[in-house]
């Protein structure tokens, strides 16, 4: 019988999850628990959890096959499985230049909506946040779930965009902000990819999969198609349809990365350290466009 509770965090969005240490290998009944719970809740907060490398990962191993990450020098103590959310430097242990071109994307990036890994020609399945170094002050992370926001939409609004394809690219956000590109090894490794702008989910859900990383809608003209996906990122983004995280160090987040958008709030990238650690479930299949008669 599973140990943990389930305890609904809003309405429609999110939950938190006790009765569980997460560096201890699951129990099959608290591995379903946990799967229930994620359908129902897209995401999930575990207070108190103070894991290694090793221990993430094994975690994040219960629910498929993780991601690689493309660039070395953000890799968790060498996992390529692992990635490094942070301002601070590997190797000096200080905090990166503000400046800095890579750093300042990585910042931009991370400041806006968007989905992780959204332009992988097979969208993640989830990806889980654990918390290590926050600062005092700022450093939130806000959520938004595209499912709930998608259900609100007017039927009309819905069967409009029904049939659209939206480009997924990395480089957009360097792109949009005058940043040099990324390195043509990293960028090979995570080519554009093109998604339904409407995903169709399980048990008859549907989704938009929209973010900082959408280039631009296949067949209309680049400022029409801008205009539509900050329309629809607006929408998504109003306070009924979001959740605010409050971090403290051994906080895990685990989110549907299909349905689930984020952002970094502010913090003090002089003086504030910040360092979470970052796994991502792989995807198994291409995104299903509704289908239609």
């Amino acid at each position: 019988m599973s140990t943990i509770t389930v305890t609904a965090s809003a309405p429609d969005i999110g939950a938190e999850i006790t009765g569980t240490d997460l560096s201890e290998p699951l129990t099959a009944e608290n591995r379903a628990a946990i799967g229930d719970a994620f359908d129902t809740y897209r995401l999930l907060v575990f207070r108190d959890q103070f894991l290694t490398v090793d221990q993430h990962v094994a975690f994040s191993e219960h629910f498929g096959r993780l991601e690689d990450f493309p660039d070395p020098k953000d890799m968790a103590d060498g996992h390529k499985t692992v990635l490094r959310v942070t301002n601070i430097d590997r190797a000096t242990n200080r905090l990166k230049p503000v400046d800095d071109p890579g750093h300042k994307s990585f910042t931009l990036g991370t400041s806006d909506w968007h989905i992780d890994s959204s332009f992988r020609t097979l969208p993640s399945k989830a990806s889980m946040l654990y918390a290590i170094e926050m600062p005092t002050e700022g450093g939130d992370t806000m959520f938004a779930d595209t499912t709930i926001a998608y259900d609100a939409l007017p039927d009309a609004r819905r069967r409009e965009l029904e049939r659209l394809v939206v480009i997924h690219d990395f480089e957009e956000t360097r792109r949009r902000h005058g940043l040099p590109p990324r390195p043509p090894e990293v960028q090979a490794a995570t080519p554009p990819a093109r998604q339904p702008l409407i995903a169709q989910r399980d048990h008859d859900r549907r989704a938009l999969f929209i973010g900082s990383h959408t280039a631009g809608i296949e067949g209309m003209e680049d400022a029409e198609g801008r205009a539509l996906l900050d329309e629809l990122k607006e929408f998504s983004t109003q306070p009924q349809f979001t959740y605010r995280h409050r971090w403290q160090p051994g906080d895990m987040v685990m989110f549907d990365n299909i349905c689930v958008m984020h952002k970094a709030m502010p913090y003090d990238l002089y003086g504030a350290r910040r360092l979470l650690h970052r796994t991502t479930v792989a995807g198994q299949a291409p995104l299903l466009a509704v289908q239609t008669a």
